[in-house]
């Protein structure tokens, strides 16, 4: 007699409730993500009197401390194959993460500071392993992963839509103390939020199964070669690469920006809050596209969008064609983030499923590429400002066209290059 198996039945989406709830983590997580890409160089060499590149080692060398851990942990995780391990590595992360980020904005001394980073960036990754991977377990049915996606971009949006309020509000307070003492009030309730936010998330989960119904086809010693093998895997690695390597670059320069344009630091708050409002507008709009076209298709309209921001930016910075610009630079932002994510979660479900040794190690990877990335990013952009700063005061040579330059023809650079890999088929 011929058995034939029939195939698994498709999984059945997660409830509404469960989606927000899990998407909830973005809030605080964008809080502390934001806050080291769009104002901790500034603050390290504005406020807590570090040199420009040594700013910019100290952060790079944090990402790249992270990017290590996301694959030490990923690995370690999926090589124990308890189904509660990632509740377990945000339950030790998150306080650690929150208590971390505190510091950074009270304690005095640049070991002080560079320590709290290092802790504040180890619990980060600690969460950001285990949040991430969850994902994979929300968005099992098909055609959940943009959805979801999108619902964790909203909550990321409203994350720094605080965070624009909190450092547009303390940066254009007069005096350097009252600012500083501002920053770590907000950063108080940012690692309060981090906290909350993600263990809202392991509630909302806890009843999930693993995202593979079936036990992996056999066990691979090198689970990382696994992932690097596959074709459409390693080139979402060099998607997410280029991006994080260049189109972060103007939101880390917002608060440099103005002070060198518009001789005033405080203008990133409202331009980081008009971005965030493109963004969140924008969401609906590309989650309605992602129901009828591919990840793929959405990428590269938001590319598209990305690149016509940045070049009208270059063209006009100042008045109402300015603020146009980079709302549609937020437009752009928007779809890419929401694009990338999905990209990871359905490239994971198609194309390792069953092959790697579980569900941890893929996104573990793609993070670590993520994180090295964007420290390349950060030295890139701390070798600028060093360039426009004065010796003598410390501070921004004021007019400084390299500046304001860089600011917009480098993610310009990096969503040209992103396009051109999406069109050579991803």
């Amino acid at each position: 007699m011929i058995f034939i198996r029939s195939p698994s039945p498709a999984p059945r989406p997660a409830s509404l409730a469960v989606q927000w709830g899990y998407s909830a983590g973005n809030l605080g997580k964008s809080v502390v993500w934001n806050s080291f890409e769009s104002m901790m160089l500034f603050f390290l060499v504005s406020m807590a009197g570090f040199d420009a590149m040594t700013a910019g080692l100290i952060l790079a060398a944090a990402l790249l401390w992270d990017a290590a851990f996301d694959l030490i942990v990923a690995c370690w995780s999926d090589r124990r194959g308890h189904a509660n391990e990632l509740a377990a590595l945000v339950i030790v992360g998150a306080p650690l993460c929150g208590v971390g980020f505190w510091l950074i904005f009270i304690l005095q001394g640049s070991w002080a500071i560079a320590a709290a980073i290092i802790i504040c960036r180890i619990g980060y990754s600690l969460c950001d392993v285990g949040h991430n991977t969850l994902l994979l377990r929300v968005a099992r049915a098909p055609g959940a992963a943009a959805r979801v996606s999108g619902l964790r971009l909203l909550f990321s949006a409203a994350g720094v839509a605080l965070l624009a309020l909190v450092s547009g509000s303390s940066l254009s307070l007069t005096a350097l103390a009252m600012q500083r003492q501002s920053l770590a009030a907000g950063a108080l309730g940012g690692g309060l939020l981090y906290v909350t936010t993600l263990l809202l998330s392991l509630l909302a989960t806890r009843h999930l199964p693993v995202s593979v119904d079936d036990p992996p086809r056999r066990v691979s010693a090198r689970p990382l070669s696994v992932c690097w093998r596959n074709p459409p895997f390693r080139r979402l690695l060099l998607l997410i690469a280029i991006q994080a390597s260049f189109v972060p670059i103007f939101q880390r320069a917002l608060p440099f920006y103005g002070q060198a344009v518009r001789a005033d630091a405080g203008w990133a708050g409202p331009a980081l809050l008009t971005l965030t409002l493109a963004q969140s507008l924008a969401l609906p709009g590309w989650m309605a596209i992602a129901r009828r076209r591919p990840s793929r298709t959405i990428a590269i309209m938001a590319y598209a969008m990305a690149i016509i921001g940045m070049a009208g930016l270059t063209i006009a910075s100042i008045g109402t064609a300015g603020t146009i610009m980079i709302a549609i630079f937020g437009v752009g932002l928007a779809g890419m983030n929401l694009a990338i994510w999905a990209l990871l979660t359905e490239t994971v479900h198609r194309e390792l499923s069953g092959a790697a040794d579980g569900e941890a190690t893929p996104v573990g990877l793609f993070l670590a590429v993520l994180k090295s990335a964007a420290a390349l990013g950060n030295l890139l952009w701390a070798s600028v400002v060093a360039l426009g700063v004065d010796r003598s005061s410390g501070a921004i040579v004021a007019d400084w066209p390299l500046l304001p330059l860089s600011a917009t023809l480098l993610p310009l650079l990096g969503c040209c290059a992103a396009l051109l890999l999406l069109r050579n088929e991803m």
